[in-house]
C-alpha cells in the first residue's frame, strides 16, 4: 500500500537503482512534495514509512515511463535489496484512461489492460525473475484493477506469489466467462485465490464490475474522511489518515502517517450503496450499460479537461441516449426506494434518520415538457444553420469564373458549405435524442 501511494507522486525521474528513502529525501525540498504542494499528503506518508528499514530499503528497478509505455500505463517495480522480492506497482487512472474503465464494464479486456499486462510480462523477462524469487503485484483503484487482470492473465502465472488490489473494480461477465473457459474451473479458481482486496470502509470504485476477488480475502479499512470530501473516499492516502479537531478554529485537521488504519471488518454507508447501484447497473443489457458506463467515466474525463479518452474514445448520440433514458433513472431511484440509498442520505445529512418516512411507491417527475421545448428550439437552429449553409453554397456557385479558377478560395468556400452540412446533422441528432427522451419520460407519466 505504501508502494501504490508512491505512484501518486508521478515522479517519473526517479532514479533506477535509488532506494525509496533516497528518493523520499531527493524530494524533501520540492514545491510539490516536501515543500508542501500538490502531492504533500502522499509525500508524508511516504516520509515516515520510509523510516522503516522494509520499505526505505526497496530499490526502484524499472519504470514504464522509461520503457517506451503511453503517460496512462504507468507502472513500476521494486525490489528488496536483501532478498529476492519483486513488488510490480500499478498506480490508478492515469492520463486519458477513464473511458477505457468504462470500456471494462462490458468488454472481455481492454486496451490499457492489455498495457499493464505486456509491462509485466517485459519486467519478469528482463530482470529474469525465476521461480526462486518472490513476486506480489498490486495496484490502486484501476491500478489494482490491472493487478487482478495481471494475475488472471500472464503466462508467468506460476510466478505469481500473490495480488493485492486495493480499491480495484472488478470485470465483465465476459472476462469471467473467458478465464473460465480457457483455464477449467480448478486453474480459474487456483488464479483467483492469489488476489486479496484491500478496500476503504466508503470507497466507490471497488465494487464496480463483478469481483472476482474470494469474499474471505477482502478487508475493509478505517478511512477518516470529512463528508464533504468525496473523493476522499477514495483517495488512498486516507487510509494512512487521521482526523482531529482544532480546538481554536472547530474544524477539523487531517493527519497523515506511514502505518495503515485498523481493520472495520465491515462497509460503510457510501460503500454499501455504490455496491447496491454498482449491482442494478450491472443487470443492465450490455449495451445499455457499455453507454452509461461511458457517459459517467467520459464525464469524469472532462473534468480533468480532456474531450476523448487515451486511445481517441469519445462519447456518441446512443450513449447519451442510454444514460438520460436509463442511467439517471436508475441513481435517482437507488436513492430513494432502496434501503442503502435512503441510509446513506441519512448519514450524509448528518441525521440518525429521515424526519420523514419515504413510501415505497416513490414517484420520480421529468420535465418532458421542457425537453420537448429544447427540442423545438433546436430544430430552429438546425433551420438555421441549414439556411446559413445554403448561402455559403450560393456564394461560391456565384463566383466570377476568374473567381473559381482560384481554387484554393473556390474550394476552401465549398468545404466551409460541407462542414456546416455535418454540424447540422449532428445538431439534428441532439434534437432526436431530446425528443426520444422526452418521450419515455412521458410514457411512464402515462403509466
Amino acid at each position: 500500500m505504501v508502494l501504490d501511494t508512491f505512484m501518486y507522486l508521478d515522479y517519473k525521474e526517479a532514479r533506477e537503482g535509488a532506494s525509496l528513502r533516497e528518493i523520499i529525501r531527493d524530494l524533501a525540498h520540492h514545491p510539490d512534495y516536501g515543500g508542501g504542494g500538490i502531492h504533500s499528503g502522499e509525500y508524508a506518508v511516504l516520509k515516515e514509512a520510509a523510516l522503516n528499514d522494509e520499505v526505505g530499503k526497496l530499490v526502484i528497478c524499472t519504470q514504464s515511463a522509461n520503457m517506451g509505455y503511453d503517460s496512462g500505463t504507468a507502472a513500476c517495480t521494486f525490489k528488496a535489496p536483501d532478498e529476492n522480492c519483486y513488488y510490480v506497482v500499478y498506480r490508478g487512472t492515469g492520463d486519458g484512461e477513464w473511458p477505457d474503465n468504462g470500456i471494462g464494464m462490458t468488454s472481455e479486456a481492454t486496451v490499457q489492460q492489455k498495457r499493464a499486462l505486456s509491462y509485466f510480462e517485459e519486467t519478469v523477462e528482463s530482470l529474469k525473475i525465476g521461480e526462486n524469487d518472490r513476486l506480489i503485484i498490486t495496484g490502486h483503484s484501476k491500478g489494482g484493477n490491472k493487478a487482478q487482470f495481471v494475475t488472471m492473465e500472464t503466462k508467468y502465472d506460476s510466478l505469481v506469489d500473490v495480488c493485492y488490489s486495493v480499491d480495484g473494480q472488478g470485470f465483465s461477465e465476459k472476462a469471467i466467462e473467458s478465464w473460465k473457459n480457457r483455464y477449467g474451473s480448478t486453474t480459474y479458481e487456483e488464479r483467483r485465490e492469489k488476489l486479496y482486496g484491500i478496500h476503504g470502509e466508503n470507497d466507490y470504485v471497488s465494487v464496480l464490475g463483478n469481483s472476482i476477488i474470494p469474499e474471505k480475502q477482502i478487508r475493509y479499512i478505517r478511512t477518516p474522511v470529512e463528508k464533504s470530501n468525496f473523493a476522499g473516499y477514495h483517495d488512498i492516502k486516507y487510509m494512512f489518515a487521521s482526523l482531529a479537531r482544532d480546538p481554536q478554529t472547530g474544524k477539523y485537521v487531517t493527519f497523515f502517517h506511514g502505518r495503515k488504519n485498523s481493520d472495520t471488518g465491515v462497509q460503510g454507508e457510501l460503500g454499501k450503496y455504490a455496491m447496491a447501484l454498482s449491482g442494478s447497473v450491472m443487470m443492465l443489457p450490455p449495451d445499455v450499460r457499455d453507454g452509461c458506463a461511458a457517459v459517467i467515466m467520459q464525464l469524469m474525463e472532462a473534468a480533468s479537461g480532456k474531450i476523448k479518452g487515451i486511445n481517441g474514445e469519445r462519447l456518441t448520440g446512443e450513449d447519451l441516449k442510454d444514460f438520460t433514458i436509463q442511467g439517471i433513472p436508475l441513481i435517482a431511484e437507488s436513492l430513494l426506494k432502496r434501503e442503502e440509498g435512503r441510509v446513506l442520505l441519512s448519514a450524509f445529512l448528518r441525521k440518525e434518520t429521515f424526519t420523514f418516512k419515504i413510501s415505497g411507491n416513490v414517484t420520480l417527475e421529468a420535465d418532458y415538457g421542457n425537453l420537448l421545448r429544447l427540442a423545438k428550439r433546436t430544430e430552429e437552429l438546425v433551420v438555421r444553420v441549414d439556411k446559413l449553409t445554403e448561402e455559403i453554397r450560393q456564394t461560391a456557385d456565384t463566383l466570377p469564373l476568374y473567381m473559381k479558377g482560384h481554387a484554393a478560395l473556390y474550394h476552401g468556400i465549398k468545404l466551409s458549405a460541407r462542414e456546416m452540412g455535418r454540424i447540422s446533422q449532428k445538431i439534428w441528432k441532439i434534437k432526436e435524442l431530446q425528443e426520444e427522451s422526452a418521450g419515455y419520460y412521458r410514457s411512464w407519466d402515462i403509466v
